[in-house]
């Protein structure tokens, strides 16, 4: 079992770290928020009918969202997966996305949004198969699909590989104006 709350603090630590160089305030500094009860999920699973990927979910019960978790991406709370603001935007984009996003027979059917960017379409959604949600993770923008990931816990060691990247930028002066 991935050990969420260590995974956590490291990318936590890679974006108080940018906080202190980006005097722009370019990405915000954000944290997670505080944990979702098993009962919350079980819940949302049986409205739902779906069974959440166990790293997801797992990844849930530590920490069950976070506001701009990559730049301006939100990663979704349990709330936000069921219905709201970015369940939205997601559906509506992918319902009107152009062919190459859908060539993998995507909708917002066979998609579950964990990740979206209420500023631009850029997406990360898991895909569902007979109500069970799978563990991979697909990252999307209007030219289609821009990653794949094996499982949730990919997904997010490649966000902190990113924003290390991120880092790496604004310690060598490449976000000064």
């Amino acid at each position: 079992m991935t050990d969420w709350p260590t995974k956590i603090v490291e990318l936590v630590r890679v974006k108080e770290r940018i906080a202190q160089l980006d005097a722009d305030g370019i990405f915000p500094l954000t944290l997670p928020a505080v944990a979702a009860p098993a009962g919350r999920l079980d819940a949302y699973e049986e409205r739902s009918g779906l069974a959440l990927d166990p790293g997801h979910r797992s990844f849930l019960e530590a920490a069950d969202g976070w506001r701009s978790f990559f730049e301006t991406q939100d990663l979704l709370s349990v709330e936000q997966l069921a219905s709201g603001e970015h369940r939205d935007v997601f559906t509506q984009w992918i319902d009107s996305a152009p062919p190459q996003a859908l060539a993998a027979g995507y909708s917002s059917a066979t998609l579950l949004p964990v990740a979206v960017d209420l500023d631009m379409p850029l997406f990360a959604a898991m895909p569902v198969v007979d109500g069970r949600v799978a563990g991979q993770v697909v990252t999307l923008d209007p030219s289609g699909i821009l990653d794949e990931f094996d499982s949730f816990e990919e997904y997010v060691d490649s966000t902190i590989a990113y924003t290390r990247l991120n880092l790496a930028d604004f310690e060598s002066g490449a976000y000064r104006r």
